[in-house]
């Protein structure tokens, strides 16, 4: 014990030598340039989270650095690219609050509104994207902002609230690209009335005054020979036993006609629905084609499907 514990005193002294003289070094090696630097380099590699320790770590060892805001927003930029959407947002706001006069501000509300609509807050990034354009009327971002909110209603299926706000953009910012992609889209929207629709209460009183023929009106002849065969036969053998008086076995192949009578009405009115529903999904994918191939957002992967819409990428 009297060998042991003098022995530890000085391996810890020895421990504390060796880290003060080699804490210059490692202060040299990562210096305020490094160190931003190897930040930007994981950001532009895509390895953004760890980017984000970097970008912090930064500020947190210059808190007075000149470049504050422009590190700031490639946090939120960061955050954003990661599909960390909520945070992004807290990110960009920060920089707002916390660098009132930085030439990044307009930039930052921007993207806190694209990573609302990211997040599916379409209403949201409304209001965000028209209070950005009563600010900043004139900023570069600004027709950007004004053919998202047209593209919003065109994910909405109201074409007519779509063709005004790329009206917008073609009157306000008519030398910018987005201003030529507007001309094309809105012709294009204008042909919305003319699209093929079907009235599903047609569809539906159709099938009640005859099986199967709300069907046909919808387009779907095999479907309506069906239901006229199924439920005419039903009641066909429904009125053959109460001619019998066979009750017993009239009553449920009777229950069983009206069940298959009330479906093909049902089921007309629902096809009718899902048939204005398809028209409206391929002319929204015609749009969506349009503007996807006019690259005005550079190059990005569409999203699935089964989210909504968006024509932004979540990349910075």
């Amino acid at each position: 014990m009297k060998l042991t514990c003098p022995f530890l005193l000085l391996c810890w002294c020895f421990s504390c030598l060796f880290l003060f003289c080699s804490f210059p070094a490692y202060s040299q090696s990562f210096d305020a340039d490094s160190l931003l630097g190897f930040a930007q380099s994981l950001f532009q590699e895509g390895d953004y989270l760890n980017a984000v320790h970097e970008y912090q770590r930064y500020l947190f060892l210059y808190p007075n650095t000149a470049q504050g805001d422009f590190v700031q927003l490639h946090i939120a930029a960061a955050y954003q690219n990661a599909g960390r959407l909520d945070t992004a947002i807290e990110a960009y706001q920060s920089l707002i609050q916390n660098y009132p006069q930085s030439p990044f501000i307009e930039r930052a509300r921007s993207n806190v509104a694209q990573c609302q609509l990211l997040s599916g807050n379409q209403a949201t990034s409304i209001a965000s994207l028209r209070q950005f354009l009563s600010d900043y009327p004139e900023s570069e971002l600004a027709p950007r902002a004004q053919f998202i909110i047209g593209t919003i209603h065109m994910d909405r299926k109201d074409w007519t609230a779509a063709a005004q706000e790329w009206e917008q953009v073609r009157m306000k910012y008519s030398q910018t690209p987005f201003a030529e992609m507007s001309d094309q889209l809105i012709g294009i929207a204008q042909q919305a009335a003319l699209l093929p629709r079907r009235s599903p209460v047609t569809a539906g009183l159709l099938s009640v005054l005859f099986p199967g023929l709300g069907q046909v009106y919808n387009g779907r002849y095999s479907v309506g020979a069906y239901s006229l065969l199924v439920v005419g036969t039903v009641t066909a053998g429904t009125a053959y036993y109460i001619d019998q008086e066979r009750y017993e076995v009239a009553i449920p192949l009777g229950i069983i006609g009206l069940f298959f009578y009330f479906n093909n009405v049902y089921d007309s009115w629902r096809s009718a629905k899902i048939f204005n529903q398809q028209q409206e999904n391929r002319f929204r994918d015609r749009l969506r084609k349009q503007i996807s191939e006019s690259n005005l957002f550079g190059t990005s992967n569409e999203p699935p499907r089964s989210t909504t819409f968006v024509v932004l990428d979540t990349r910075f």
